[in-house]
């Protein structure tokens, strides 16, 4: 009879140890407790509703990439973003799982860079993602060797190794589209190049299938430097790239440098450039030249026959030498960027449309291959013969 008091106590004192127990689940993730386990249940069936990826860093350093009617954009530049780098970053985050915990305790959050995402000394970045009514968010800190990275869930308490690594900086410049122009050299008829300072020049080829271009504007006495140096002019629009992209702004820029670049089937491209500090920006706009078009167009064919450009490519897409005329300089080669017969005019419309209301920066050497000066497209002058000095016999 005297044991009976004791088992309320019991009862009372299990029902207290179940309290800790619930209170300490409610305190970590729940993936946390299971190695291997994604961290962001059901992200993975929901990347293809996903509407909004948000980063953000406690300095204001953030990038909202947002989809639209017409695609994903970049909100703080109004761009269209990288969709494959969007989408590794989604694919990454719907795998990420827990490897071990590493620590519950505030305190120690600031070495590993998941403390709260607020205040210029906090180091981690808030990743929140949207799909309808379903929202993720995770704080990401430092990279962890060999391909994993410490993470926190938001609102949880337990520090986290995960993996995989995650590529999130925050800066809306990483998250742009970056492709500018791609015009292959060969397609390049002449170039036009007006500096802001110096004198300026041109370049051209006089038919299709000429290697090297021929420099005008020489001053007396100087000659043309090696053909790599001047071809490569014609080459600055292959592949340009932006590192950054603005809205254009409705005021003029001043000391504008100036570079026309035509076509052989008479697209004609406008660049604008202009430096704003250490940073180098251009403009671009496209339009057409019909008479450069009908100069060097392509003869046509009979028909039913193919054309003589398409006749010169082989069914594995590598060009055939065409055969010479009169030792014309065209009868080289066919390259396979003239086989393919372009329509400017759309070429031009589209261009515009996608690049007509923004200002690029451009890396550096890519801005000064497009604006090269004269005198660095000279060869040295020769002063080897001294005035006054007797010819030799």
């Amino acid at each position: 009879m005297k044991a009976r008091p004791l088992v309320p106590l019991v009862l009372a004192a299990l029902l207290v140890a179940a309290a800790a127990v619930w209170v300490s689940s409610r305190n970590r993730p729940e993936q946390a407790a299971e190695a291997g386990a994604p961290l962001l249940a059901s992200l993975a069936d929901s990347i293809d509703a996903v509407s909004e990826v948000r980063l953000a860093r406690g300095d204001g350093t953030a990038t909202t990439l947002q989809r639209r009617d017409s695609g994903w954009f970049v909100v703080q530049r109004n761009y269209p973003a990288d969709l494959g780098k969007l989408r590794s970053l989604l694919i990454n985050l719907a795998a990420l799982h827990a490897v071990e915990e590493k620590t519950s305790d505030p305190a120690r959050y600031a070495q590993l860079n998941v403390e709260d995402a607020a205040g210029a000394q906090s180091h981690s970045v808030r990743i929140d993602v949207a799909a309808g009514e379903r929202k993720w968010s995770l704080l990401l800190g430092k990279p962890a060797e060999p391909s994993g990275g410490f993470v926190r869930l938001s609102g949880a308490a337990a520090a986290l190794l995960a993996q995989p690594r995650i590529d999130a900086d925050p800066q809306p410049a990483r998250w742009i589209t970056t492709e500018v122009l791609d015009v292959a050299a060969d397609r390049v008829q002449q170039v036009t190049v007006r500096p802001a300072e110096g004198p300026g020049y041109l370049l051209a080829r006089e038919a299709r299938g000429v290697a090297d271009l021929t420099l005008h504007g020489v001053p007396p006495g100087r000659k043309a430097a090696a053909p790599g140096v001047v071809d490569a002019v014609a080459a600055a629009l292959s592949r340009l790239n932006a590192q950054d992209v603005k809205e254009r702004a409705a005021s003029a820029q001043e000391h504008l440098n100036r570079a026309s670049f035509r076509t052989f089937d008479g697209l004609q491209l406008d660049l604008d450039g202009y430096r704003d500090g250490a940073s180098a920006w251009i403009r671009v706009t496209a339009g057409v030249d019909p008479e450069t078009a009908r100069r060097f167009a392509l003869p046509s064919a009979a028909p039913g026959e193919p054309k003589p450009a398409e006749a010169a490519v082989a069914k594995d897409g590598e060009a055939k030498a065409a055969p010479a005329k009169g030792g014309e300089a065209k009868g080289a080669q066919v390259k396979a960027s003239e086989a393919k017969v372009a329509d400017p005019a759309s070429e031009a419309a589209a261009i515009n449309a996608r690049l007509g209301a923004f200002d690029f920066q451009i890396p550096a050497y890519q801005y000064d291959a497009i604006y090269r000066q004269l005198r660095d497209l000279l060869a040295q002058p020769d002063h080897t013969a001294t005035a006054g000095s007797k010819p030799t016999k």
